[in-house]
């Protein structure tokens, strides 16, 4: 892609449930952004994650593990783009619940 002296670019990072990643690939393909970085990632939001014990370890609380799986979906798009992406991304992952995930919009200086 050749940028124009003018044109801004943002990087747009979605943390969202696995089962969700290729509804979100395939809504955002549609408005014709392509090209994607795809990751699997674990994490955890304020309801501190699912609590299960690894085998070998203890039976305390604090020898849990305390993540969920997620993906994360991250696109470089004009900013002129980027309204339409987060408003897709946000229909197709909302439920209103926790784990619908984290939406980030960051500023590409070069």
């Amino acid at each position: 892609m050749v940028l124009s002296e003018d044109m801004q670019m943002k990087e747009v990072i979605a943390i969202i449930r696995p089962e969700k990643h290729f509804p979100t690939i395939e809504a955002v393909m549609e408005l014709g952004v392509e090209g994607i970085t795809n990751q699997r990632v674990l994490g955890r939001g304020r309801e501190g994650g699912l609590r299960y014990l690894r085998p070998g370890l203890g039976q305390e609380p604090e020898e849990t593990v305390q993540f969920l799986a997620k993906r994360m979906l991250t696109w470089l798009v004009p900013e002129e783009k980027v309204a339409t992406l987060v408003e897709t991304i946000i229909r197709t992952n909302g439920s209103s619940s926790y784990g619908d995930g984290k939406l980030f919009v960051c500023q590409l200086d070069e």
